[in-house]
């Protein structure tokens, strides 16, 4: 434990996407884990071979030694001292909530910034009281986040927690299952930081999801959310970045 550092876990204005939602006065906090096993603990449970080798860890400032450190440290933590580490992960949201009020802007909360963990799950106490989960113990503010990972009805459930399924080279059942249910479906594209996303992909209308990572303001479920691919995901060979001509979908 002695290598465990205690500090903020919340990212704030460090990131492009995030930094582009703020032009919408949306102020995000993102808490960046170490993604699938890297600390050890599995975090990305639904995580393909290609979603592992393209992932965001491999991005921006995701592939600095000091940052690649402080996010095992931050993954040894939520496991090792789940206790400290939700209080101080209450502590970032109540400050992220102070400096959005201040900056007369809204904030909101990506608990999976590298990582899908069913945060509706763990339990938290807020001022002294026990509630099930951060989405209800902050119901006027707004959590959002990407999942592989279907069936989360109690987070679906829940009015200020918005899930946007993400597609890999191995789970098109599953999104397309998650479409049926509502779920709008993130699609990582072979685009250039250029190229125009196209207007359908598979028959479904296209969002461009790269304009900001503000997901709870897209269409509500049914629709792609395009993204350009970013890292070593420029490089995939596996599937898991798709041809972004797909207009029709393949009769079944």
């Amino acid at each position: 434990m002695a290598h465990v550092q205690r500090k903020n876990l919340l990212t704030i204005s460090t990131d492009a996407k995030t930094v582009k939602g703020e032009k919408l006065g949306i102020l995000t906090g993102v808490l960046y884990l170490a993604p699938a096993d890297v600390s050890g603990y599995e975090v990305c449970p639904k995580a393909s071979a290609g979603c592992k080798a393209a992932c965001l860890y491999t991005a921006g400032r995701g592939v600095m030694a000091p940052v690649v450190a402080g996010r095992i440290n931050r993954t040894l933590w939520l496991h090792e001292d789940r206790d400290s580490f939700m209080d101080t992960l209450v502590a970032d949201i109540q400050r992220l909530i102070r400096k959005a009020a201040r900056k007369g802007m809204v904030p909101a909360v990506r608990l999976n910034g590298t990582s899908d963990i069913a945060w509706e799950k763990y339990r938290v106490t807020v001022d002294g009281v026990n509630h099930r989960n951060l989405m209800v113990a902050f119901p006027d503010l707004q959590f959002y986040d990407y999942t592989k990972i279907r069936g989360r009805k109690s987070a679906i459930a829940l009015p200020n927690y918005h899930l946007t399924f993400s597609l890999a080279e191995d789970n098109d059942t599953d999104a397309f299952m998650a479409i049926r249910e509502g779920y709008n479906v993130a699609v990582v594209m072979n685009l250039r930081k250029k190229d125009a996303k196209p207007s359908q992909w598979m028959g479904f209308p296209v969002v461009d999801g790269d304009t900001s990572d503000v997901r709870f303001f897209d269409p509500n479920g049914g629709a792609i959310v395009a993204l350009t691919a970013k890292g070593k995901a420029r490089y995939d060979t596996s599937g898991f970045v798709r041809d972004a001509n797909l207009i029709a979908r393949k009769a079944a």
